[in-house]
């Protein structure tokens, strides 16, 4: 079985895969971070390189953040196949893979080793033949194990501490790692660690420093210490890969490469969101429990719906987090006698007594478990995307407990949407005096698990008491139509300017932002019995809670167009194709035939496959019985961590033999050429070698095998300026004014339904008044590294305060829920979209001037008027610089 990665993950791994190349490249990791992250972006992030023994600074060490239900594991086994192939350049590797318990480890093992796992298939795929082992299996390793596939070792970080038992026996030597040390290369004999001999002592420590693992740091939050880095520098990586949820902030930064976010996981049916909250007075602790368990019977009925549907089980779990270890029993015999539940159904999981260590597949129609209780956390490892509701029965909770159980109800099963809605949600019961002081704990807890404040502020839904949460709308108030005055709440609806929303048809009034006092009284006046004005209270009164947990106020205030729900509509740049309109897209650049195979088959005049171009110099040939040789020569006066890497790659790659179609046929699976028949490149990959063998005199097809990968990045690099010759011709015809490119009002995006979950958010001093999505626009700095105001920053002022801007918005790079136009090379995101007073819509790009006269300017600037153009004059578009905004303004004044 093969999990398909959704789309979130393929960004991460190209991410990834783009950061890596560019590093293979340049040798310099900083450079390809800033590269990497300004292009996913649109700001160059700041690369910190690891200061430890063993942890060069040329050494590449990223981060990889994703929140809880993100996928993790899955991603690190693909992440494992992108740093052997494209930054070590190697057909196998040693990766070593830290877990932060001997539990985890265990299930970590089992699910890579085992052949049906999808994470075995995902490894195998990115990696080639694959053995997993344990630490303790990996003290017994041989060299032909290790040099025949990629060798997978899962351990705990605490495994390569001296001082512990398993430590000392990765340090001591081990008679099983002496074939290992045989013929090692002459200039990688200083790195191994000494016996009391002074020879290089054989242990697996030794082993890996030869190999120079590929480390995998699973939850890395748990692993960032200086202890931990001078750990893992005993083992000489080539390159540290983390994966958290929760990246360090302080002491030894992550260098945080991609970010996933909520709406991310929420569009791709990875979680269950939003988080429905509900509470109750310490008092009435019983009655909530009773809610909860209530709740939970009514999932299973709908669950047992939907299967009838979709052949899909779900057995939804209440975790209940009760108030000391000594209830736990006596609160299950309550249970039992109180719920009509059999014992069976209620687990019992804390310290002395884990009865969920006797079930062994717990979504299993056989497992009768409905009910878990728990204290302070559940076992650790434990996951269970049937559990949909925590119930916590504890006044004071501490910080680490409550984000732990939280994170177990956030998975959906199946990571699929359910048909019913209600399946699609978790749902939170609490004990409190104040609802405000529950949210902030539940939004702690949901940023402990990688969600930002700003998510967690749009996740966490608190209910009314009194009010269970299914089918239930964020603050709104339901009655029977009757109780509502039509006529008194279309008055008072339009007075209230946005902050309220009233359906007396159906008895609905949803408030939007938090009201002062004679707010309260107006939407009041709109009720006509004295219990649905207290509901008008009570509703209210939570809504300026909620706010206050979150940060705000709690004043009342304007709500934002998205608030009001006011369409942001925009259209899109469409292609005209057997009267069907299709947004235009890369795929209709390159329908054209044409032919690979006959295009220049050169590579770069700097690539010389006979010669290694980084730290060591040496050549590359073949010896008279068709044996290949390295020579290295001596060290270069810029010798580089990556360069010396690749060195030592291809110095234990091994003999292997390859003729010209092998190379031919191995190239072609290696470079992704979907666009281009297979026989088209092949041929083209003909002409390659055989010209870069006439040029440099090679005899044999061996030597260029052994720089097949830096010959693979050549060749594709070759392909990609082809393409791109290719594309750009058919763009240019795209501008052309017969071309069949053409704006219709019934394609557009709609912000109102699209979600925005920028990485960051707004925080300097000046108040937006007109952003579409409120006061804080999402990736925009107000200051440079230097402390200089942005031109960025100071355009969106600008837009915010012209009268004829009804509202802007700060447009996302790269998230599929932006606005976005082709070029000959790839997509463009306009800085800002503006809805203006006259229905029209403006689109702004920014550009320094160091960057205006560029080729990829030009291009948006064309195809972005091209937009406006066909348009019908509904859509316009402008390009400043040089920190004026004049020219915006004369554009609005003379269309």
């Amino acid at each position: 079985m093969v999990i398909t990665l959704k789309d979130y993950q393929e960004r991460v791994l190209d991410s990834l895969r783009e950061f890596f190349r560019l590093t293979a490249r340049t040798g310099d990791p900083s450079s390809a971070f800033r590269d990497t992250t300004r292009k996913l972006t649109g700001e160059a992030m700041p690369y910190l390189p690891i200061s430890s023994t063993g942890l060069g600074d040329g050494m590449p060490y990223v981060c990889l953040r994703v929140p809880t239900g993100g996928g993790k594991t899955l991603l690190a086994c693909y992440a494992a196949g992108l740093a052997q192939r494209e930054f070590m350049r190697a057909e196998r590797a040693v990766v070593l893979w830290l877990v932060p318990s001997n539990t985890i480890l265990d299930q970590t093992a089992d699910a890579l080793r085992d052949p049906r796992h999808p994470y075995r298939r995902a490894l195998e795929l990115a990696c080639g033949a694959v053995e997993v082992v344990t630490i303790e299996e990996a003290l017994r390793l041989s060299r032909a194990t290790v040099e025949g596939q990629t060798v997978v070792i899962v351990s705990t970080i605490q495994s390569f501490r001296v001082e512990d038992t398993t430590g000392r026996k990765v340090y001591d030597q081990n008679g099983a790692f002496a074939e290992h040390l045989l013929n090692v290369p002459i200039d990688r004999v200083p790195e191994l660690l000494k016996g009391a001999d002074g020879k290089p002592k054989p242990s697996l420590v030794n082993m890996l420093r030869l190999r120079r693992p590929i480390v995998i740091v699973d939850e890395a939050h748990n692993a960032r210490t200086d202890l931990s880095f001078s750990t893992l520098g005993q083992v000489l990586p080539s390159c540290i890969i983390e994966f958290t949820a929760t990246p360090a902030r302080e002491k030894n930064l992550s260098n945080v490469l991609h970010r996933v976010s909520a709406a991310e996981l929420k569009a791709a049916q990875m979680v269950k969101l939003p988080l429905r909250v509900i509470t109750r007075h310490p008092g009435q602790r019983e009655q909530l429990l009773a809610e909860a368990v209530t709740l939970r019977a009514d999932l299973e009925k709908r669950a047992v719906t939907e299967g009838q549907q979709t052949g899909e089980y779900i057995r939804p779990i209440l975790l209940i987090q009760a108030e000391r270890v000594d209830a736990c029993e006596s609160l299950r015999d309550q249970l039992v006698r109180e719920f009509s539940l059999s014992k069976d159904e209620v687990k019992i999981s804390v310290g002395r007594l884990d009865e969920l260590k006797d079930v062994k597949d717990i979504g299993s129609q056989k497992c009768p478990a409905r009910l878990i209780i728990t204290v302070e956390k559940l076992r650790e490892g434990w996951d269970c995307p049937f559990a949909y509701v925590l119930c916590s029965l504890k006044e004071t909770r501490s910080a680490t407990a409550i984000e732990q159980i939280v994170g177990r109800i956030l998975r959906l099963p199946n990571a699929q949407a359910k048909r019913h809605p209600d399946l699609n949600c978790s749902y939170a019961f609490s004990v409190s005096e104040s609802i405000t002081d529950v949210l902030a704990e539940l939004r702690e807890a949901l940023e402990h698990n990688g969600f930002t404040t700003a998510e967690a502020k749009h996740i966490i839904i608190p209910m009314p008491q009194g009010t269970l949460p299914l089918g239930v709308q964020p603050h709104t108030v339901t009655f029977a139509p009757a109780e509502i005055d039509a006529t008194v709440a279309q008055i008072q609806e339009a007075a209230l300017g946005g902050k309220v929303r009233i359906d007396a048809a159906i008895g609905a009034i949803t408030i939007v932002v938090p009201l002062d006092q004679d707010d309260t009284e107006k939407v009041k006046s709109c009720v006509r019995t004295p219990e649905a004005k207290a509901k008008v209270e009570e509703a209210a009164d939570l809504v300026r809670k909620a706010e206050q947990a979150f940060g705000g106020t709690g004043v009342s205030r304007i709500p934002s167009p998205y608030e009001r729900q006011l369409d942001f509509l925009v259209p899109l740049l469409c292609v005209v194709e057997n009267g069907m309109l299709y947004e235009l897209e890369s795929t209709f650049l390159i329908e054209h035939p044409w032919k690979l195979s006959e295009k220049e088959a050169s590579l770069s005049a700097a690539y010389n496959p006979k010669t290694r171009p980084f730290g060591k110099t040496g050549e590359v040939d073949v010896g008279t019985k068709g044996d290949v040789q390295t020579i290295v020569i001596g060290d270069r006066a810029d010798a580089d961590f990556v360069g010396t890497l690749h060195q030592q790659v291809l110095q234990l790659s091994g003999r292997d033999d390859w003729s010209l179609e092998r190379l031919v046929a191995w190239l072609d699976r290696e470079i992704d050429h979907h666009d281009i028949s297979a026989g088209e490149s092949a041929e083209f990959l003909r002409k390659v070698i055989r010209g870069l063998m006439a040029t440099f005199g090679i005899a044999d097809v061996n030597a260029l095998a052994l720089d097949r990968f830096r010959l693979r990045d050549e060749i594709a690099a070759r392909i990609q300026e082809h393409r791109d010759s290719e594309r750009k011709t058919a763009f240019q015809l795209l501008l052309l004014p017969d071309s069949s490119l053409a704006v219709d009002a019934g394609h557009t995006i709609n912000f109102r339904t699209m979600g925005y979950e920028p990485s960051r958010v707004y925080d300097g001093g000046f108040q937006f008044q007109k952003h579409y999505f409120g006061p804080k626009p999402g990736e925009l700095s107000e200051k440079t590294s230097d402390g200089n105001t942005t031109e960025e920053f100071r355009c969106a002022q600008f837009l915010d305060g012209l009268p004829s801007v009804q509202f802007w918005v700060r447009n996302l790079p790269r998230k599929p829920t932006s606005f976005r136009l082709q070029t000959s090379t790839d997509w463009f995101y306009p800085d800002f979209l503006c809805q203006l007073t006259d229905g029209r819509v403006l689109a702004v790009e920014y550009k320094g001037k160091h960057l205006y006269d560029s080729t990829d300017a030009e291009e948006k600037r064309a195809i972005g008027a091209v937009w406006a153009a066909r348009s019908g004059g509904r859509c316009l578009f402008v390009m400043p610089t040089e920190g004026d905004f004049s020219s915006i303004s004369r554009l609005l004044t003379r269309s």
